[in-house]
C-alpha cells in the first residue's frame, strides 16, 4: 500500500510489530549499517553506491519494500567495486558485432580471486544476485539481507586493503 504523505514517517507494519512480526526500532537498523564501513581507499562511486544500499536498509523502517531494493543494489555495487579495481584489464574487448564486452560479475569476481585481491568465498554470489537482478517475490528480513550484504561489504573492503 502506497502511504498517505502525512504518514510517511510512520513505522511500516512489520516494524511496528503489527503484521504478524515484531521488527527492529530505526536505531537498532541504523546501528546495523554503522558496521558497514569502507576504508578510505574505496572510490567515492563505490562509496555511494554502498552508502545507497545502506540508507535503503535504514529506511525500510519506513517502507519495508526498501529492503528489498536495498538487497537488489547489493550486487550492482560489487560488481562497480570489482570495475573500478580491475575492468581496466578486460579494456578493448569486443563481441561479435564488434561492441565492447565487458567482464560481468563471475568473471570479475574469478579474475579478483585468481589475483589473489579477494580471500571471500564467491560461489554463491551470483546464484543470489540473479534473485535479485531477475526479479523474485522472496520476502526478506533485516538477517536475510545482512548475510549477503556483509559478504559483498567484506570483498569490497579486500579489494581495497593493501595486503
Amino acid at each position: 500500500m502506497f502511504k498517505s504523505a502525512l504518514n510517511l514517517t510512520d513505522p511500516d507494519p512489520y516494524f511496528a510489530g503489527t503484521a504478524g512480526f515484531v521488527g527492529s526500532t530505526l536505531l537498532d537498523l541504523h546501528k546495523d549499517m554503522r558496521a558497514f564501513e569502507l576504508p578510505e581507499a574505496v572510490p567515492e562511486s563505490v562509496r555511494r553506491a554502498h552508502n545507497a544500499v545502506r540508507h535503503a536498509y535504514v529506511y525500510a523502517y519506513f517502507s519495508y519494500d526498501l529492503l528489498t531494493l536495498a538487497a537488489s543494489q547489493t550486487f550492482p555495487c560489487l560488481e562497480l567495486a570489482l570495475r573500478e579495481r580491475i575492468g581496466h584489464q578486460f579494456a578493448g574487448r569486443m563481441d561479435k558485432k564488434g561492441k565492447p564486452r565487458p567482464a560481468m560479475l563471475d568473471e570479475l569476481l574469478r579474475v579478483a580471486k585468481e589475483q589473489n585481491l579477494i580471500l571471500s568465498e564467491i560461489e554463491h554470489l551470483s546464484r543470489m544476485r540473479n534473485m535479485f537482478a531477475h526479479g523474485s517475490d522472496t520476502v526478506l528480513n533485516p538477517p536475510l539481507f545482512l548475510i549477503p550484504f556483509e559478504i559483498v561489504t567484506n570483498i569490497i573492503r579486500e579489494l581495497y586493503t593493501p595486503r
